[in-house]
């Protein structure tokens, strides 16, 4: 279960191994993941800066940014092509859902601290509470966060500027 995906111990063969990835190699061990349905997938909590990214990866790339609302239609939007795809947090986290992230596309996690995504998000919506919502983030955090891990495969810095990230982003999407 995804929830427990930090706390599960992992058997090594040989504890001194390393894979390196280097640009353009090929990544077959991963081939589900890396599957070309064009589609790009940005997760992230609230004030990560999801729907400003996809919308200049949409106005770089051509492709259509989708906002799906329910999960049903995050389905079949996942089960689509050629799109950039922002899922709420909520949606992630849905049992209907949780497994076609991963093989939907290239899935980026946009990361931040929740202090800053608090602050963000108090700007941006007037709330008047910052440390409630601070605690509220922080909450929605320690649940959702082993479920973004377990469907990403890019951790964008959520930190920075939305457009900080889109050469970053659109280096990955090229690989």
């Amino acid at each position: 279960m995804a929830k427990y995906l930090i706390n599960e111990v992992q058997e090594i063969e040989d504890a001194g191994a390393e894979k390196r990835f280097i640009k353009g190699e090929k990544r077959e061990d991963y081939a589900d993941g890396w599957r070309d349905t064009g589609n790009v997938v940005l997760l992230g909590l609230p004030g990560s800066g999801r729907n400003e990214l996809a919308r200049l990866l949409g106005e770089r790339t051509g492709k259509p940014v989708l906002v799906p609302a329910t999960p049903a239609e995050t389905a079949e939007v996942l089960a689509g092509s050629g799109a950039i795809i922002v899922l709420d947090d909520g949606l992630v986290d849905h049992d209907d859902v949780r497994h076609l992230v991963h093989g939907a596309g290239k899935v980026f996690y946009l990361l931040a601290d929740t202090r800053l995504l608090s602050g963000r998000v108090a700007e941006r919506d007037g709330v008047e509470d910052v440390e409630g919502l601070w605690r509220d983030l922080s909450a929605r955090l320690a649940v959702v966060e082993p479920v973004f891990y377990s469907a990403l495969h890019f951790i964008l810095q959520g930190s920075q500027a939305p457009a900080e990230l889109v050469e970053d982003a659109l280096e990955k999407i090229g690989y």
